[in-house]
């Protein structure tokens, strides 16, 4: 206790004696019981001031600390070994039943793969190594840095980042190398890079990085599968050292679905670990062409404006039908654009009838009106009157897609009929009907979201357009891109734009093999309230996995980790709407502990020595228990503590006080002194 609050409980004191003298002895007439009453009154007062200087006591504990012993034991199944779970027990044993150590020591046990659990008991079952991570992790949990790591493992990482020159580690490491410290050849494939999709007839580039580990010069031969077929085979030279090089090469996507591409490298004789001289990836062809037929019964400056826009797009293809040669079958185009229609028409129309293929009418001056309305139910002019030079309007309403790029003013005039034209399905106007700068109210352009959808342009001209476009521009990019995103809209009516898959073809191991689906609603935003199911079937048919999918922020998501390894075929269905969309992956046994083998006893020398420890194995831990024992930085660090204790109880003290000066007023009330 300190000399103040000594001073301070002798003035509480003082105050509470020279109150209670004031109050019941200097001013006060006789009562009975002063002496009682005043006594309470000084308990009361000088309670309440004690409350307020609240003294304290202070102790001061001397105690000893040692250093915390932080054994690390790597959990990965590359040390599922003999050789490797002998080194392991050794270290167990030393570290389990060493009083010396234990005394000296706070003696903590922990295992690590992947991620860092606090137990000594190993599996060997992870699946992954991250060492520098599980460093970090013990670093964090012991930032005053009293403690020191025996990282028991072979050295060999694979996830995470590098641990031998990390110069954020300041724990001292001292690490037990375990497996065969022997430097062997080994010559090993470390990634293939891919697209993950390519289109059908075009090139796709392929990366293969490799790594040779070996005191002489080799020479060894690469081949690069496709789907079991050789597609490439070369002979690479193999410089001693350690030796990183890469292969580049460039494919075509000749056959639409699945390709597992599988990059080896020939064994070298003599080399022990032949399990990384092979890899595999998988991308997926796609024939994203879009197939666009016009069928017209005439020539027309008009067509060779659309073919021309048309193919500016690779992923497009123009073809040009009669309407005799259309009924044949033509039914593989993904749209039909239907130019000027007459009776010749009608049987191509009554084939039309039974499926759902987009169609985009051109409407002319020589079209047969009085057939066209008859032939179809989605729309109708009324009344057709005389040819006329038709100007566009654009309608700002227009929210189908943007199409605020594209503008038509200064455009020329389309040939067209007059007349009341009505749309009888759901539909949006991109452009109307202006003569002479007065607007008519009809439409010129028009797209419907029917049953089927539609398109509908009432003139005809087009070619002057796209002229137009040129001298405006000095290109053709704006017309183009418009009638793209036009044609892009009609073929989205069977949903592939509003139900999107994202998988990989191919997954190396199961940790990452998730499979994600978006559904967009008629606007193209992403509908959170759907309800898309899965469904994944095996090689033979049979159901695998039927579950809802699970909602996360802005996709839909599953994880497909408890299959096993094998080819699937799977189907993502939008349940309530008729949408759905399928694919096929493959899941590979992929062991990744399995690409490395042998202790890197390099590494974790340069580790030790980066962190102040040393390197040991395990045919010399008894150096590495002396040196532990009597290394004087490890030595036991002596600590004060000082506490501070209050000398009263604010609880009790309360109850006196209340307990006096009830007394008194009970006393004062009963001889009749208040």
């Amino acid at each position: 206790m300190t000399d103040q609050t000594i001073l301070w409980i002798a003035l509480s004191v003082a105050l509470s004696l020279g109150l209670v003298w004031f109050q019941y002895f200097f001013r006060a007439r006789p009562i009975g019981a002063r002496w009682g009453l005043a006594a309470l009154r000084f308990v009361a007062v000088l309670g309440l001031l004690l409350l307020l200087v609240n003294p304290k006591i202070e102790q001061a504990e001397v105690f000893t600390e040692p250093h915390r012993l932080l054994l690390l034991y790597d959990n990965s199944s590359s040390l599922n070994d003999s050789l490797s779970r002998k080194g392991m027990e050794a270290v167990k044993i030393l570290f389990g039943d060493n009083k010396a150590l234990h005394k000296r020591f706070l003696v903590e046990s922990y295992a690590f793969g992947a991620g860092v659990s606090r137990t000594d008991s190993l599996n060997f079952g992870a699946s992954a190594t991250d060492i520098a991570g599980a460093l970090h992790t013990l670093q964090r949990a012991y930032p005053d840095g009293n403690a020191l790591v025996v990282l028991v493992t072979d050295g060999q990482e694979n996830a995470g980042r590098p641990y031998a020159d990390d110069a954020t580690l300041t724990l001292p490491v001292y690490p037990v190398a375990l497996g065969d410290t022997t430097r062997y050849r080994d010559l090993r494939i470390d990634r293939i890079n891919t697209n993950r999709y390519a289109f059908l007839g075009n090139q796709f580039p392929v990366e293969i990085l490799y790594t040779y580990s070996g005191e002489q010069t080799a020479t060894g031969e690469f081949r690069l599968f496709d789907n079991d077929q050789v597609v490439h085979r070369q002979q690479v030279t193999l410089q001693a050292g350690g030796n990183s090089d890469r292969i580049n090469l460039t494919l075509r996507a000749g056959d639409v679905g699945l390709h597992r591409l599988r990059a080896v490298l020939a064994p070298l004789q003599g080399e022990r670990n032949t399990t990384n001289n092979s890899m595999q990836a998988g991308l997926e062809v796609v024939d994203e062409r879009m197939r666009i037929s016009l069928v017209s019964r005439k020539t027309h400056p008009d067509i060779g404006a659309l073919r021309r826009s048309i193919e500016s797009n690779q992923q497009r293809e123009f073809r040009q039908f009669s309407p005799e040669e259309a009924i044949t079958g033509d039914f593989d185009a993904n749209l039909l654009i239907l130019y000027e229609p007459d009776a010749s028409f009608q049987p191509l129309y009554e084939s039309l009838a039974g499926n759902r293929v987009p169609i985009f009418t051109i409407a002319g001056p020589a079209t047969d009106w009085g057939f066209l309305n008859r032939i179809q139910r989605v729309f109708d002019l009324t009344d057709p009157g005389p040819a006329e030079e038709l100007m566009p309007e654009p309608n700002a309403a227009f929210d189908y897609f943007d199409a605020a790029a594209w503008q038509v003013s200064g455009y020329p005039p389309l040939q067209g009929r007059l007349g009341s034209l009505q749309i009888f399905q759901d539909h949006q106007v991109l452009l109307g009907q202006r003569i002479k700068g007065v607007s008519l109210g009809e439409p010129m352009l028009a797209l419907v979201r029917g049953e089927r959808r539609e398109g509908l342009l009432f003139g005809q001209g087009l070619w002057k357009w796209r002229m137009q476009e040129f001298r405006n521009t000095g290109n053709y990019e704006n017309f183009d891109a418009l009638w793209g995103k036009i044609w892009l809209f009609l073929s989205a009516d069977a949903g592939s734009g509003r139900l999107t898959l994202d998988y990989r073809p191919i997954y190396e191991g199961r940790a990452q093999a998730q499979l994600r689906a978006r559904f967009f609603d008629e606007s193209y935003t992403f509908d959170p309230e759907a309800s898309l199911l899965l469904r994944v079937t095996d090689s033979t048919g049979t159901e695998r996995l039927s579950v809802p999918m699970t909602l996360r922020p802005g996709y839909f998501e599953t994880d497909l980790s408890d299959l096993p390894a094998g080819t699937y075929g799977f189907t993502v269905a939008a349940e309530g709407t008729g949408f759905a969309s399928s694919g096929q992956f493959s899941l590979q046994g992929f062991d990744l502990e399995a690409q490395q083998s042998g202790a890197d006893a390099v590494k974790l020398s340069r580790l030790a020595e980066a962190t102040g420890g040393s390197l040991y194995f395990p045919d010399n831990l008894i150096a590495l228990k002396d040196s532990l024992l009597q290394a004087d930085r490890f030595r036991p660090v002596q600590k004060s503590r000082r506490n501070v204790v209050s000398l009263i109880d604010y609880r009790w003290l309360l109850g006196l006080i209340v307990l006096a000066l009830g007394t008194e007023w009970f006393i004062r009330k009963y001889k009749g002194s208040l």
